[in-house]
């Protein structure tokens, strides 16, 4: 009779921020690993596995012979190296493109300082796995996935061990951790006997997890002795040292008796999502700021022959990267760690739109700017064409606007509608300094355009049909009504069709709930206590149309201030909502509601790399850029209706039947967890106290939402236009191009960078609707190449430039070829 193996699997546990600065993270580090090469010195029986790049360059960089003695030790196999990323991020809130950025940087380093590539991912502690991960796994070749949370009474699953599958169909051999990734026990019986359990009847082979972790620590002696006379004491088991990857080895042949999970690991401290407003924009903004930097550098490397700046684009990265680290980035470590990440992530956006412009401004030097007045050229940093407004200030070198009859022009001298609304500055007098512009542009796809302000240029006055009256806003597409108590949207008809968006609870609702929950919300699934309301709205007509009108409603709610801008564009689908938000309050949490006049309801929800359908049973989520409600139209039941709500940072949602709500924000304490009393200590620091400031944007929609180019708002909401002002100027480039274009409107780009060879150009393409699609990749000067995705796929490409010119093949997402 074969007796099953338990693969004893030491580790320690590092969580680099948490209840301690990185610093102390550091040091932790250092000790930990002393104590494992110790331990691998006393026990020749031993084995130990540890991940993260970020761990091991902290040991190279500070303890160079501890270092030489870990790299002997992988090499004899006794030093195991599991996780091939930077750290062990949150594995909800990132991008798509930061996890593959994990990987792309943490394999480099272990490949080149360790010799080894993991196939392990291994995110014991995170809060919870996104549905998407095994594509993005599998295509970053890591083959198998440990985890520890959600918990059996937080996600049901079929066994310890199963195949998790994304939409795409892809599937890594996944293993959920009994009990716990890290122990100080000294009896390791229970321990296995509970692992025992748990595993799937088909296999005979389960992992045990043993060490001191978290500050680290790592295996004791007592504990490696304890498990050798385990070892030695049970003849009806074989208790061994082992590691994840001699686990995974001996299950795969009997993977086709393991059973298949189709579904995200959800839902584990779920308040994680929304705590700390300012980290989670910061977030936000140096994602879309790195991505929007690679592009840019990449045009201006083509156009203008300025180098890319690699080596700061992969530092710019890293930081990013290791600022994700699921403590961190959950917004459960202590207020000084998390104010050095707000700083870190702004940093990261500061410094990556320094990037952007200046290859802007690279390529906008070499365009023929000649004539008079100014130039602005700008930028399209997406797959498809960008048609919608922008704003900007020409300087017009202080005279006044209308004194000089200055006017905008297209490179082709064609007068350009635009409409003057407030400047940012709060210096000048009436009818003197700058003036703000919005107007409607279209910029070809990945490329530019110029645009022209100049002096004495006739034009006609604008003509537009958006308008503002009291209460009241309307464009060409719809019309809405403002309540003047609570300052909500009360109705939302679409012009054509007479179609009613807004349910009878209204849109643009600031609920206020209460929320006693500790800092993770452990154990919340929802959040239900409504105990009042933003309110006794103060509105006004902030701005009359053609082109932009909108209404300014100030709310309150016992002492903090909610000012708001809802705005109408004329031909524009999206009613867009600036937030300037004043708070104080504690165990409290604030949501934006909106009541969609459907039946039937279906949720969409925005994840990294793809959407997720997700039942409307009010439990709190994680989305991303966009959030979707549809179903069947109320007024007109014949109708499919919807509406989209888009966001600029925020992650923290839910749906409740045809109820959507985006968390705004949370207030317990910093790294407040429920076994401490509230009072032991006399001083809390508690969260998201004054200021902030967000957008949203509704885009209710006639029929199916992937028609609707909701997703394509919300990246254009969040990736900035650069503007580039340039002098007037000869140049021999021409007043606009394309540098690459998607054809079909399923597919949109995610990242075009420069390679990590030096070879060319990546490009990585995303299905973004989940109903697949064929179309052509344009390149450059003509350059044409066939790309079909099956629904929910996403595929990487190499463009290189040879003797014969261009050519496109296709890579895994670490770049390599297939």
């Amino acid at each position: 009779m074969t007796k099953p193996v338990v693969h004893m699997i030491g580790q320690g546990h590092i969580d680099p921020v948490w209840l301690w600065p990185w610093t102390e993270g550091r040091a932790e580090t250092m000790a930990t690993s002393k104590s494992a090469v110790d331990r691998l010195n006393e026990y020749p029986d031993f084995q130990f596995s540890r991940g993260e790049s970020q761990i091991y360059q902290w040991i190279q960089e500070e303890d160079p012979a501890l270092f030489a003695q870990i790299q002997e030790f992988i090499r004899q196999g006794r030093w195991h190296v599991v996780n091939g990323m930077v750290i062990q991020p949150d594995m909800n809130l990132p991008h798509g493109e930061s996890f593959v950025r994990q990987v792309l940087l943490g394999k480099a380093y272990m490949q080149e300082h360790l010799g080894v590539e993991p196939r392990v991912a291994y995110c014991v502690d995170s809060f919870g796995h996104a549905g998407t991960l095994p594509q993005i796994f599998s295509k970053c070749g890591l083959d198998y996935y440990v985890f520890m949370r959600p918990g059996p009474h937080e996600k049901e699953l079929p066994t310890q061990a199963f195949w998790w599958e994304a939409p795409d169909g892809s599937r890594v051999l996944t293993f959920r951790i009994t009990g716990s990734y890290a122990s100080r026990a000294t009896v390791h019986e229970p321990q296995i006997e509970t692992a025992l359990s748990a595993k799937p009847e088909s296999v005979e082979h389960t992992m045990c997890f043993f060490g001191v972790g978290n500050h680290g620590g790592g295996p004791t002696k007592v504990q490696i002795e304890d498990i050798q006379s385990i070892a030695a004491g049970r003849e009806d088991l074989d208790v061994r040292f082992s590691t994840p990857q001699a686990y995974f080895d001996a299950i795969e042949p009997h993977g086709a008796t393991l059973p298949t999970v189709a579904d995200e690991l959800q839902y584990h401290a779920v308040g994680c999502y929304s705590v700390i407003s300012a980290l989670k924009r910061n977030l936000r903004k140096a994602e879309s700021n790195v991505l929007l930097a690679e592009r840019m550098a990449s045009l201006a490397q083509i156009w203008a022959g300025q180098a890319a700046p690699r080596e700061r684009l992969t530092s710019l990265w890293h930081r990013l990267c290791f600022n994700q680290f699921h403590d961190t980035l959950g917004g459960s470590s202590i207020k000084e760690a998390e104010d050095e990440a707000i700083t870190v992530l702004g940093n990261v956006a500061v410094e990556a739109y320094e990037i952007a412009d200046t290859a802007g401004r690279a390529i906008v030097s070499r365009l023929d700017t000649s004539g008079s007045g100014g130039v602005v050229g700008i930028f399209n940093p997406f797959g498809q064409p960008f048609e919608d407004y922008v704003e900007y200030e020409p300087w017009t070198d202080g005279e006044s606007w209308e004194d000089g009859k200055w006017g905008l022009s297209d490179e082709n001298g064609e007068a350009v509608p635009y409409q003057i609304i407030e400047s940012h500055e709060a210096l000048s007098r009436v009818g003197r300094g700058p003036r703000r512009l919005v107007f409607p542009v279209k910029i070809p796809a990945m490329g530019y355009r110029l645009y022209r302000f100049q002096p004495n240029l006739p034009q006609e006055p604008s003509t537009g049909e958006a308008r503002a009256a009291a209460l009241q806003l309307e464009n060409d597409l719809f019309t809405l009504r403002v309540d003047a108590q609570t300052g909500a949207i009360v109705s939302c008809i679409d012009k054509a069709t007479k179609v009613e968006f807004v349910g009878p609870e209204g849109w643009n609702l600031g609920q206020v709930l209460e929320d006693k929950s500790d800092t993770w919300s452990h154990r919340i699934q929802s959040f239900d206590d409504v105990i009042g309301q933003f309110g006794d709205a103060q509105v006004s007509v902030y701005e009359r149309g053609p082109l932009q009108a909108s209404l300014l409603a100030e709310r309150s709610y016992e002492g903090s201030t909610w000012l708001q801008q809802i705005t109408v564009r004329h031909g524009s689908p999206d009613i867009l909502i600036r937030n300037w938000l004043v708070w104080q309050g504690q165990w409290r949490m604030i949501k934006l509601a909106f009541d969609v006049a459907a039946d039937s309801p279906q949720a969409a929800h925005d994840v990294p790399f793809g959407w997720l359908h997700r039942p409307t049973n009010g439990h709190e989520a994680a989305t991303h850029m966009w959030m979707d409600v549809t179903g069947l139209s109320r007024s007109h039941p014949e109708q499919t209706i919807g509406a989209a709500l888009l966001n600029d940072g925020k992650y923290g949602c839910d749906v409740r039947d045809s109820m959507m709500r985006l968390t705004v924000l949370r207030c317990p304490p910093y790294a407040y967890h429920e076994p401490h009393p509230i009072g032991f200590k006399q001083r809390y620091d508690w969260i998201d106290q004054g200021y902030q400031e967000f957008t949203v944007a509704v885009r209710p929609h006639i029929g199916d939402w992937r028609d609707s180019g909701a997703v394509q708002a919300a990246r254009q909401l969040n990736v900035p236009l650069p503007l580039i002002t340039m002098h007037c100027k000869p140049g021999e480039k021409r007043p606009q191009a394309s540098l690459l274009r998607l054809s079909s409107p399923e597919m949109e780009v995610t990242a075009l960078k420069p390679a990590e060879d030096g070879n060319g150009y990546i490009v990585r393409v995303a299905e973004r609707h989940g109903r697949g699609g064929s179309g052509d990749l344009s390149w450059l000067d003509g350059a044409t190449f066939a790309i079909s995705l099956a629904p929910f796929e996403v595929s990487t490409y190499r463009l290189a430039n040879d003797a014969g010119g261009w050519r496109m093949t296709a890579c895994d997402m670490l770049e390599r070829p297939l």
